[in-house]
């Protein structure tokens, strides 16, 4: 906790991919790639590659004692929402090596990130474990992942950028889970203390545009506790998160009735 300087991190972070954009740029240029130039989704998914390629290893030591945990209760069919690049993939390789994972669904629409996934997954023993599905929580039921399929749902630092209706997206991913399937999760949320969450809105316009449609207000935890019907509920805010924390953190498990 730095206090008041906690209120700094937003236009850190915003600095930073936007320093990423001219980078993009150019390594487009070089390549020749000129048909993601010229569209606009693809710009903003490779744009968001070349930030998350640095930033997410780079951050994730701040939240490794919380998330490792969690994906160590993983269990049976999983369904893993937005990995990127993988960077928990090495966690999950420890569980599926121990046997308590039989299936992994890596559900990531950006496309940019999929050869870093398959990388990743060869590294970790996850070959024959670890399937990339490549559209959005709308349409898995399409895409053949039958509703009341999984046992394990994971959600890190993804609920935040899901989508304009970020509520129906989760009651929506709720209705996959098997009676008696868990949901672990570790997301940042909008702040209940008055400088933090006008730190948030301040910077919530521009941080959805310069980071492929991240929102820093969401009310994730109320959305969660009201997707269905829980047997249990073990979510809870980050206890090291101070007055000032612009990215405050809810993370835990919730159990679906059986």
């Amino acid at each position: 906790m730095l206090g008041p300087l906690d209120l700094l991190v937003p236009p850190i972070v915003l600095v930073t991919s936007a320093v990423t954009f001219p980078y993009t740029l150019l390594i487009l240029l070089l390549t020749g790639r000129l048909n993601t130039l010229v569209s606009w989704p693809k710009l903003k998914h490779t744009w968001f590659k070349h930030f998350w390629w640095w930033f997410g290893p780079a951050s994730k030591p701040l939240f490794s004692a919380d998330v490792r945990p969690l994906i160590a209760q993983a269990r049976g069919v999983v369904l893993d929402i937005g990995p990127a690049s993988g960077i928990w993939m090495r966690d999950l390789g420890d569980v599926a090596a121990s046997g308590a994972v039989t299936k992994i669904y890596g559900v990531e629409p950006n496309a940019s990130f999929h050869p870093q996934l398959r990388s990743a997954a060869k590294k970790y023993g996850l070959e024959d474990v670890y399937q990339i599905v490549p559209v959005l929580v709308e349409d898995l039921e399409a895409y053949g992942i039958e509703k009341g399929s999984i046992d394990t749902i994971i959600t890190v630092h993804v609920l935040c950028s899901v989508g304009p209706n970020a509520g129906k997206i989760i009651g929506d991913l709720y209705e996959y889970l098997k009676p008696g399937g868990q949901w672990l999760v570790y997301e940042h949320v909008g702040s209940k203390h008055a400088a933090a969450r006008m730190c948030q809105r301040v910077c919530n316009p521009l941080w959805g545009k310069l980071l492929d449609g991240c929102h820093l207000c969401r009310d994730t935890e109320n959305w969660l506790k009201h997707a269905g019907r829980w047997e249990s509920i073990a979510v809870h805010p980050d206890v090291k998160d101070g007055y000032f924390e612009s990215l405050p953190h809810i993370f835990g498990r919730l159990t679906k009735e059986s």
